[in-house]
């Protein structure tokens, strides 16, 4: 019965230290997302913000993007909240409303802005261009 306890524990304790893994490997096919993931910014391209003072009185934002694919559809967030879906120009000013967008204009952290274009043009698909721009909100 010493043994079989003996044996529970360290059997126990093995699986619990060991963890569990993935024999699945960063590949060609992944890596967009992983770099996404970490970086906040895969694929070609540039998204910037272009007002420069927004307050808590701010009722809208002017973005710009620079070398994206203009083939491929565009979704993009503020706050987490998608304000756009479909077809991006390069070099022109997008304006969008922040009014009713909840966390846009919160002060106790960066709120951000995010462009996402995928592989099969659906927002489910694996990305294949990723850019975001945080920016403050002052009092």
């Amino acid at each position: 019965m010493k043994n079989f306890k003996f044996i529970l524990i360290a059997g126990l304790s093995f699986a619990a230290l060991s963890g569990c893994s993935s024999e699945e490997g960063i590949t060609e096919e992944n890596s967009g997302s992983i770099e996404a993931a970490f970086e906040n910014d895969t694929g070609n391209g540039k998204l910037e913000i272009l007002t420069s003072n927004i307050t808590a009185d701010s009722n809208e934002i002017e973005i710009k993007m620079q070398d994206i694919d203009e083939s491929k559809p565009a979704f993009i967030t503020i706050a987490n909240e998608t304000v756009h879906e479909g077809a991006v120009e390069n070099n022109t000013v997008y304006t969008f409303s922040i009014d009713d967008i909840e966390d846009a204009k919160r002060t106790d952290y960066d709120p951000k802005v995010q462009l996402i274009q995928t592989d099969n043009d659906k927002l489910d698909g694996d990305i294949a261009t990723f850019k975001e721009v945080r920016y403050s909100v002052e009092d």
